[in-house]
């Protein structure tokens, strides 16, 4: 009978880990396709469609304002009817954009399709809050999520340098068209593994909107998500919109060095956020520190790079270390959710993070909006050339200077989160009837 047991437990465990780890590598081609475009290939888009900048920025923001404004959605949806339906449904729309797009030739289509992939990828990682949630003790979920993210972020880390090297040598769109298809293969092993596990999913739950209110109510809700947004807001400005082109603009680095550059700057940020979770344990679960502690070497760090920008001559090196500072300082990602998590409702965990989500991308598409719209102001000191539009130093400094502002209001915020420990502490209020 023991051994029975062992032997049943230890079977849903490597189903567990199953459902996991596939649902892992259809989030990795999500935060792929987050960051390839248009950081990745900002140039070769510019040049090919004869666009501006602020056309090719808009490309991110569309894809950004959708994703974030979906993330709410997508909480109630997979509180609802389970992480791992919502994420085929998802997986689906974000593959065929995936495909669709690099065959498109007009700026008008290439926003269609990038807005479907944005949709479906929508529902990625929301679907793995839900599943990490449910499947595993709750006292691990930081550490879980964390060991996700670093999965995920791998997918960020392929389109960087790997990506910049396949478009140079097969071009941009023969490189996107081999992406989508390797993602429509792991989708078809998703839905495998959800047919195979199917009884693993256990089918709708109770609607977590009754709950949205009581999370956009929650005091404690919205010092962790401002200070959120502005941290990831920053980070993904210059990891995935501007960090390679002001790097060849500002600073004459090459299109191979300044993609190795955020590269290595992605795998900074993934090494240091699988790590979060764990060190949260090691210090008794606390999250308050490391997020404050995050914020500041945010604030730092803008304030750093805003000095180099305004030294005579700006070298790649100067700028890597504010890079790599920066990827540490986004580390804390997973603790923010987590926080998020634990001052709201527990049967709303995905809708909660989809809140904290949601308006972090919101905010993402809304700094990349204006980083275009303040590159553009500087047109007319550009320098044009058939590879690329070269803007100057001063456009990048007057970006980081609203950065610095930014900064500073977030670690304001982060001085207010609330410690949770690793627990929950939400506190209903009382019903009326129980009151009398």
């Amino acid at each position: 009978m023991i051994t029975t047991l062992i032997f049943q437990q230890a079977r849903q465990k490597r189903r567990e880990l199953i459902m996991l780890f596939g649902m892992i590598a259809l989030y990795f081609f999500s935060y792929f396709q987050r960051v390839a475009v248009p950081g990745t290939i900002f140039n070769e888009l510019q040049v090919d469609l004869n666009a501006s900048a602020v056309a090719i920025t808009a490309m991110g923001a569309l894809f950004l304002y959708i994703y974030g404004f979906w993330q709410i959605f997508a909480g109630i949806l997979a509180d609802r009817f389970g992480g791992f339906r919502m994420l085929l449904i998802g997986g689906l729309l974000m593959t065929v954009g995936a495909v669709v797009f690099p065959l498109a030739r007009s700026l008008s289509l290439l926003y269609v399709t990038r807005g479907l992939v944005a949709f479906g990828a929508s529902f990625m990682f929301i679907s793995l809050i839900k599943e990490i949630d449910t499947l595993f003790d709750r006292r691990h979920f930081a550490m879980w999520l964390s060991v996700a993210l670093f999965f995920g972020y791998a997918g960020g880390l392929v389109a960087t340098l790997p990506l910049e090297r396949a478009v140079n040598w097969f071009g941009w769109r023969h490189a996107l068209m081999g992406i989508g298809l390797l993602s429509a293969i792991v989708l078809l092993g998703n839905y495998w593994i959800f047919k195979k596990n199917r009884r693993a999913d256990s089918g709708p739950r109770t609607p977590s909107r009754l709950f949205l209110r009581a999370i956009i109510c929650n005091k404690q809700s919205w010092p962790i998500i401002f200070a959120s947004a502005v941290n990831f807001s920053i980070y993904f400005l210059f990891q995935a919109s501007i960090g390679k082109k002001m790097l060849s603009d500002a600073c004459g680095a090459s299109s191979a060095r300044a993609a190795s550059i955020l590269f290595i700057m992605l795998l900074v940020c993934m090494l240091a956020t699988s790590m979060a979770g764990f060190v949260s344990r090691l210090v008794g679960n606390r999250r308050k520190p490391l997020l404050v502690g995050g914020t500041t070497l945010m604030l730092g760090t803008t304030a750093f790079m805003a000095w180099v920008l305004a030294l005579p001559s700006c070298t790649p090196g100067l700028l890597t270390t504010g890079y790599m500072a920066m990827a540490i300082a986004v580390s804390v990602s997973p603790l923010f959710c987590s926080s998020m998590k634990e001052v709201n409702p527990e049967e709303a965990a995905a809708t909660s993070v989809g809140l904290v989500n949601c308006l972090c991308y919101l905010c993402v598409a809304a700094t990349s909006n204006l980083a275009g719209v303040v590159m553009d102001a500087f047109h007319n000191q550009a320098v044009v050339t058939p590879q690329a539009i070269l803007y100057p130093t001063s456009a990048y400094r007057l970006i980081l200077l609203g950065c610095l502002l930014a900064a500073a209001a977030s670690w304001i915020s982060s001085l207010f989160i609330a410690e949770t420990r690793g627990l929950s502490t939400y506190r209903r209020a009382p019903s009326r009837a129980a009151s009398r």
